[in-house]
Formats: structure tokens, C-alpha cells, sequence
């Protein structure tokens, strides 16, 4: 597979929302808009995509939510504090990794294994929903 070519300044810029202040962190839930989306064999380009990650029931199952369903994940790192990270994986031959930094920036990577092998990545921001 060829390397990932560089990611246009530009492009990084108004994925992630540089300049946004920090703010406190937090826990789920998240909504999560992203504005860039990088393809292995094809670079990266303005897109558009949301996830929202929330808790299920009270036991605090939580799940990644996209327009193609909801699927289970486990955050990572320590709860109520960003950098916020959750992985998961299964549904329908896609595992799932993504990472809210404390500036709200997020990364949100899927991994498709359901045939050939291929990967997707966006760049956005997520805010806490209430």
C-alpha cells in the first residue's frame, strides 16, 4: 500500500478548529462533526461526517453512533478527562479508533477488514452534548 501523502496546512486547519479555547473537560456524550476525510490511496479532502458517542444504559455501555448504526466501544483512557479515547470493533468488518484532545480536536479513524484491507480518517472536533 502506498504511504499516506502529507495532509494540506489548509485543509488541517479547518478540520480541527485551530484557535478553539480549551475548555474543562468532560465525559460523555459527544457529538462529533468532521470536515476533512483522508483516503490511504487518495490523500485528503473537504467531507463531511458525525458521530456521536453515548452511553447506552446506566452500567455506562457506550457506543460509537454513525449514520451506518451504532457500535459498541471501551474508552481507553480515564473517564471525565480528556484526551478522551475509544476503540472498538466488529461491526460489520470495521473497527473503530477515536481520540478528542483537550482542545476538543478529534481524529477518528476506521480500519475495514471486511475484504481488502483499507482505512479511512477524519479530522474534526467533538462537544459535549447535554
Amino acid at each position: 500500500m502506498p504511504p499516506l501523502p502529507p495532509v494540506p496546512t489548509a485543509l488541517v486547519a479547518l478540520g480541527l478548529g485551530l484557535g478553539l479555547p480549551a475548555q474543562a473537560a468532560q465525559a460523555e456524550p459527544w457529538d462529533c462533526r468532521f470536515t476533512v476525510e483522508c483516503l490511504v490511496a487518495e490523500g485528503c479532502a473537504a467531507g463531511e461526517f458525525g458521530a456521536q458517542v453515548i452511553a447506552v444504559d446506566h452500567a455506562g455501555e457506550l457506543v460509537l453512533s454513525t449514520v451506518t448504526g451504532d457500535s459498541p466501544v471501551d474508552r481507553l483512557t480515564p473517564e471525565g478527562a480528556l484526551p478522551a479515547t475509544y476503540a472498538g470493533a466488529g461491526r460489520d468488518g470495521i473497527a473503530e479508533l477515536l481520540t478528542i484532545e483537550t482542545d476538543r480536536t478529534a481524529i477518528l479513524t476506521l480500519h475495514i477488514f471486511d475484504g481488502q484491507a483499507a482505512a479511512i480518517t477524519y479530522l474534526g472536533t467533538c462537544e459535549g452534548m447535554t
